[in-house]
């Protein structure tokens, strides 16, 4: 259906245009001139800044205001209800609905996708990645999972010939279009929702993935990762010259390009076929950024990249908006903004802020979704009795669906039932009013979570000196 799309000077509506991925496809047709409204159940600062330029969103969903705006296409993503009102009177009228997906394989017909995906790492690979096309010349289109920090922005719109995306395997739909380069950071299990056939399920996808990239230009991945090592090591020969592993220096199983870390600094070297070809100062914290910049080294050795020109391109990258943002360094305080859902992102992002040797490290924690803490509750009761922080975790957020009996917070902490482990209900306020009575000079404070917890960073920014406080939370 989107092969045949004609939306030239066509009116687009976004129901739940708050998302990241519906916000980024907005941004982008609004810049090739076409008239975008959308809608969303509550407001966000993302929103206001997609009201500022100008584009015409509403609060909440309203099937009125649709109605008055008479788009010509309707999109929705897999998070929109089928009992949505705009959906519903959009099939009422017989409106052109898309996918989210859909509308992107659209916007990337006549382009050479590169596609990044993963469990975890897409979106600070697929920014990394546009920002060594931008540096090399390649003028490349973009769409990302975040606010890219350089730009404000998470659109880039270029008349060269690459167009990078993040490969969406939550809902399969990074198996839709045909990507010039295919990238696999990581597998795990996640979104079970969409797999009923669990983890072989979601290697199966991942392997039609793989097929793609190897059909065409490459296929670049974590050899690291082992789930991913066991699907291509099954799969394919790597011998094959499309085939780019990467990950650590390793004497037993040499990747095609590799780093050996320097255990007294953050710096690193970067090896092509066990040969030194640079040495990396990376501006983000953690060993999952130093296997995030691996990718994209592997992605601009397939391009024909200068390897320096990449690693300028690393070392001045300033990431993207809650990936490890800092939103308040000073003598006192240090405040951590990161998306961090799932277990073994919330434990690299720990390893990453310790890794800076703060005085003391606070953590908040948000559980995002019931369904997902349900389904990797032994991952999260893991993650946290391995943490000697100080770490308070808060009431599940509610993205879509509901509350799962016996499935809390408060549950998860009990179970943990170490002291250090706090559960701290409440609102964003009450949450913030209770930290601000702990919080010490020279304190670092994480803050994880995919949904409205990133709120609180703003609350915990001190409008005056920090008195030292005494006590042991």
């Amino acid at each position: 259906m989107s092969q045949n799309l004609n939306l030239k000077e066509k009116k687009i509506h976004f129901i739940g245009i708050g998302g990241i991925g519906m916000s980024a496809l907005g941004r982008y047709f609004h810049l090739q001139g076409n008239t975008i409204s959308g809608s969303d159940r509550q407001d966000s600062a993302l929103i206001n800044d997609l009201k500022k330029e100008n584009i015409n969103i509403w609060i909440p969903h309203d099937k009125e205001l649709i109605k008055q705006a008479n788009p010509d296409y309707v999109i929705y993503s897999t998070a929109i209800l089928e009992n949505n009102e705009e959906l519903l009177w959009a099939k009422e009228n017989k409106k052109q609905i898309l996918h989210r997906s859909e509308l992107l394989l659209h916007a990337t017909k006549s382009k050479k996708i590169i596609s990044i995906s993963g469990t975890h790492g897409k979106t600070t690979t697929s920014a990394m990645t546009s920002e060594m096309l931008m540096d090399a010349g390649f003028h490349p289109s973009s769409v990302l999972g975040g606010i890219l920090i350089s730009k404000n922005t998470n659109v880039i719109v270029g008349n060269g010939e690459y167009f990078v995306i993040e490969g969406d395997e939550s809902d399969k739909s990074f198996l839709k279009g045909e990507p010039e380069i295919a990238v696999i950071t990581n597998i795990e299990a996640d979104h079970l929702e969409n797999y009923k056939g669990g983890l072989n399920e979601i290697k199966d996808s991942f392997l039609e993935f793989a097929k793609k990239g190897i059909n065409k230009s490459g296929l670049v991945f974590c050899i690291d990762d082992k789930i991913t090592k066991e699907i291509i090591l099954k799969n394919f020969d790597l011998k094959n010259k499309k085939l780019i592993s990467y990950g650590f220096y390793s004497e037993d199983q040499m990747p095609k390009i590799s780093a050996k870390k320097n255990e007294e600094n953050l710096s690193c070297d970067i090896y092509l076929e066990g040969k030194k070809i640079c040495s990396l100062n990376p501006s983000t914290s953690g060993r999952h950024n130093i296997l995030n910049s691996l990718a994209v080294f592997s992605c601009g050795y397939l391009l024909g990249i200068d390897f320096q020109k990449i690693k300028q391109t690393i070392e001045n990258y300033k990431g993207t908006k809650r990936r490890f943002e800092f939103i308040y360094r000073s003598k006192e305080l240090t405040i951590i903004d990161d998306y961090a859902h799932h277990p073994t992102e919330i434990e690299a992002t720990i390893q990453a802020a310790k890794e800076l040797n703060p005085e003391r490290l606070l953590i908040v924690l948000q559980p995002h979704q019931a369904l997902r803490l349900r389904d990797l509750w032994s991952d999260f009761i893991k993650v946290l009795k391995n943490t000697s922080d100080t770490l308070f975790v808060t009431d599940v957020y509610i993205a879509r669906g509901q509350n799962i009996e016996n499935i809390s917070s408060q549950k998860l902490v009990e179970e943990v039932s170490k002291p250090n482990i706090n559960y701290i209900p409440g609102s964003i306020e009450q949450i913030a009013g209770y930290l601000k009575k702990i919080i010490q000079k020279e304190d670092l404070i994480l803050i994880m979570g995919a949904g409205d917890i990133t709120y609180l960073c703003l609350k915990l920014i001190p409008s005056k000196t920090l008195d030292s406080k005494s006590g042991n939370n």
